[in-house]
Order: structure tokens, then C-alpha cells, then sequence
């Protein structure tokens, strides 16, 4: 894995928030039987369908938002700062492993507009 535990109050956290999960799908399996409902709770299912490239967007604004309090430790960073760092960190990261950012960038900017102009 490329991320390496911290070991900080981020990984504390992660027992509790399985914690809440499980409790939240006994609240919601307890409020249905209460009902008399068959509808099966699932958080994740959108009702209305979102355009792949908005489901994109919101995956990289949510690893963004682990990115800014797991690894610059800067709730309050700005969208461009995280950005920047990270984008400077995946520099680091390439010449680690020995890739060629330049040609992986190109590559990722054909695939963004084949996506972009899809439809």
C-alpha cells in the first residue's frame, strides 16, 4: 500500500468511525422493523443519476479532503494548497518509483478530454 499509517489521531479515529457505521445500520435496521418497511438502508445509492464526470470530480474532492487532514495536517488549507502539495508529493512519489510524470500527464490529459467530450 502506498499510504503508511501515521499513527496519529487520524488512525485513532478509524475504530470509532466503523463503530458509528455499525451502530447507524442497527438504528436504521431497528427503525425499519418499527415500520414494517422492506427497504433496505444503503447510504451510498444516489437517488438521481449524476453525470460520470461530476462522480469524478466528487472522488477527487473526497481524497482531497483525506489528503488535507491525514497528511498536511491543515483542516483550514486552502483547495489550491492541498492541491499544490499533493501534486508535488505525486513529483516525489514518481521519481521514487521511477515514472515519468511528464508522459503519465499527458496520457491523463487525453483520457480527461475523450471523458470531457464523450457526450
Amino acid at each position: 500500500m502506498f499510504v503508511k499509517g501515521t499513527g496519529g489521531p487520524v488512525d485513532a479515529l478509524w475504530p470509532l468511525v466503523s463503530w458509528v457505521a455499525v451502530l447507524m445500520g442497527r438504528q436504521s435496521n431497528r427503525k425499519e422493523k418499527m415500520m414494517n418497511t422492506v427497504t433496505m438502508y444503503r447510504a451510498n445509492v444516489r437517488r438521481a443519476k449524476r453525470h460520470p464526470n461530476a462522480v469524478r470530480a466528487d472522488r477527487v474532492a473526497q481524497a482531497l479532503a483525506y489528503y488535507r487532514v491525514a497528511a498536511l495536517r491543515e483542516p483550514g488549507a486552502t483547495v489550491e494548497t492541498v492541491l499544490a502539495d499533493f501534486l508535488s508529493d505525486l513529483r516525489h512519489f514518481c521519481d521514487w518509483v521511477n515514472l515519468d510524470l511528464a508522459q503519465l500527464d499527458g496520457m491523463a490529459h487525453r483520457k480527461y478530454l475523450t471523458e470531457k467530450y464523450s457526450r
